[in-house]
């Protein structure tokens, strides 16, 4: 008897067929479609709703019409996971929620009788019921202060929805945008890092917490040399760190909605008085994202030293170059160029410039 073969077309014909139509490799790639189902109340039919993300700023992602029945439906494709934003043609108000490819999310806008907004409801996935517990029950505890006690409920909170959830975007949203800009959370910021590399290393965000807890390592232990930098002034002309080797220099990340750099600007001001002539110069970085604020702060706390900002807000690469988590941060650098220390305020950095500048 003759042997014989038992042959599967389906997958001889795999090959053939990708190779021929290479497209349908593509089609197997594609991330799912997500899609949002609004319901709105008192909203005129033909309406335009728009899909918008913040990204050094605002960008269109998607927009629909509102029918007759206040309904309204968007789908699509996203590269990546995002925290996007919901904003009705001729209104200001943005309404948050967290989306990734492939969601299917329904939300509700009802207006709001105390205000001249909506009351917004999201529902459909984990990540938009945490986002809403974040908005409602911990961020209210954190607000209006920049720098807060670790104490704090709200940190606590926190911390506690991010460990429960490392494998979602929105744990490495919140650790890099509220927690990794409080001083007193940067222990636990190192360690979500650590966990967020390896459950999701593909994430924007984790790449970013990695690159800035790296360099803000680097350059707590002091000695290397401080990375240029070029940035406009608030008078226009750009100006390069580099331009100032052969003194020592402060270079000063802050913001002016930052009330503790506020509060500090005073005694800086002093210390430029009294030590400018012995060779320091202070550079100001500004993490603000608008340049009206930026300059008020640098004219209501007459500030003589150069101040610079791409208002880029926490994204602006000065900022990542020098591993900035919260402001205020500063670096003393010396002639040579090298980083002497880190966050020197107050007293302390008065007693160091009296070393080095007797």
């Amino acid at each position: 008897m003759g042997s014989f073969a038992v042959v599967f077309p389906s997958l001889l014909f795999i090959p053939m067929l990708t190779a021929l139509f290479p497209w349908l490799l593509a089609v197997a790639a594609t991330p799912p479609a997500y899609v949002l189902q609004g319901q709105l109340t008192d909203v005129p039919a033909g309406t335009t709703i728009y899909l918008k993300h913040y990204q050094s700023g605002w960008h269109t992602i998607d927009s629909a019409t509102v029918d007759a029945t206040g309904r309204c439906e968007m789908r699509g494709l996203l590269d990546a996971p995002l925290l996007a934003s919901l904003q009705l043609k001729g209104q200001k108000h943005m309404y948050q929620l967290p989306l990734h490819p492939g969601d299917e999310l329904t939300f509700t806008m009802e207006p709001n009788p105390k205000r001249e907004t909506f009351h917004f409801q999201a529902r459909g996935t984990v990540g938009v019921e945490q986002w809403q517990q974040f908005q409602q029950d911990i961020y209210p505890q954190m607000f209006g202060v920049a720098q807060l006690p670790a104490k704090n409920r709200g940190l606590r909170e926190l911390r506690a929805l991010v460990r429960r959830t490392p494998d979602t975007f929105l744990a490495a949203h919140l650790t890099k945008n509220y927690l990794s800009r409080q001083a007193s959370q940067q222990a636990f910021v190192d360690s979500m890092t650590t966990v967020l590399a390896r459950r999701q290393p593909a994430l924007a965000e984790t790449q970013n917490l990695s690159t800035r807890t790296h360099t803000a390592a680097l350059t707590e232990k002091g000695g290397e040399v401080a990375p240029d930098f070029t940035l406009p002034t608030a008078a226009g002309p750009s100006f390069a760190l580099s331009s100032l080797r052969g003194k020592y220099v402060l270079v000063d990340f802050w913001a002016s909605w930052c009330g503790p750099c506020r509060a500090e600007n005073p005694r800086l001001r002093t210390l430029y008085q009294q030590y400018q002539a012995k060779g320091l110069e202070i550079v100001s970085v500004s993490v603000d994202a608008d340049g009206g604020k930026w300059r008020k702060a640098v004219s209501q706390d007459q500030l003589p030293w150069t101040q610079v900002s791409d208002l880029k807000g926490w994204d602006s690469p000065a900022a990542q170059l020098y591993g900035v988590l919260a402001v205020p941060t500063t670096v003393l650098i010396a002639p040579d160029g090298r980083v002497l220390e880190r966050n020197l305020r107050g007293e302390a950095l008065e007693k160091r410039l009296r070393k080095l500048l007797p």
